[in-house]
């Protein structure tokens, strides 16, 4: 499995990265964790955790990537990891599942009585487009309709993020044109989530993009998408809730 950085992704990672910062988290665990990039820079922190998804290319992309022992990669269902987690974290997984309440009801599960779960997803969907096709999305999202269902998954939302301006407003358009001339209309969707674990689009230009977009080239961008957090302007939603204590 080629990866390499995108703009959304590298906007997206931060907004999370810094979240983490601001709260205690000895240990996580990662739902759909994809090449594990993410992984690697939670194991640099000196977290614990676990890594899960159901693309067994996307897990031995992960497990070449990590070199830390304090991370395990496994191929799992949530409900068959074992133990809790101080953070739960699920990155453009919850836009795949039909029932989405019950998935948030799964993740909350794994989730250690004060500790945290930490979602992204895609934002609005009057900008569905040829990438929410190939991946394999069944929705977009509105920031209450986000809110309220991670209430009905029995969390307190702590707060709600409208990240990536304006630099993932100004690929989506690029990606969807890309994306809409290769896009295979008869592939089932569980194919298409599975490819969206990782970087199918533009193998031959990973190296340009490595080049282009990384933390130097994007801490610009990492603080302006900042002004922006309590706009609904940008394309993805961060959303963190927490675990009350007395919730079981």
């Amino acid at each position: 499995m080629e990866w390499y950085p995108t703009p959304s992704y590298l906007v997206k990672k931060r907004v999370i990265l810094d979240f983490l910062r601001e709260i205690p988290v000895k240990d996580f665990l990662e739902v759909g964790c994809g090449a594990g990039d993410l992984l690697t820079a939670l194991a640099g922190y000196g977290y614990r955790g676990v890594g899960t998804d159901i693309s067994p290319e996307a897990l031995e992309a992960a497990r070449q990537r990590l070199k830390s022992g304090a991370v395990s990669i496994e191929q799992k269902m949530v409900g068959d990891v074992d133990g809790v987690f101080d953070v739960v974290i699920a990155s453009e997984v919850l836009e795949h599942c039909a029932d989405d309440v019950g998935f948030l009801k799964e993740l909350a599960a794994k989730v250690r009585p004060g500790g945290y779960l930490v979602v992204t997803v895609p934002a609005h969907m009057g900008k569905w487009g040829a990438n929410d096709e190939f991946s394999g999305h069944l929705r977009r999202y509105e920031r209450e309709e986000l809110r309220r269902k991670m209430e009905q998954a029995g969390l307190e939302p702590v707060c709600i993020y409208s990240y990536g301006v304006p630099i993932y407003n100004l690929m989506k358009p690029f990606y969807d044109r890309a994306i809409g001339k290769r896009l295979a209309h008869d592939e089932l969707i569980e194919e298409r989530t599975r490819k969206s674990s990782g970087m199918w689009l533009f193998p031959s230009m990973k190296g340009l993009f490595r080049l282009l977009f990384n933390d130097v080239t994007m801490y610009p961008f990492y603080l302006l998408q900042k002004l922006f957090f309590k706009t609904d302007l940008g394309n993805g939603y961060f959303a963190a809730a927490r675990k009350c204590p007395d919730i079981r």
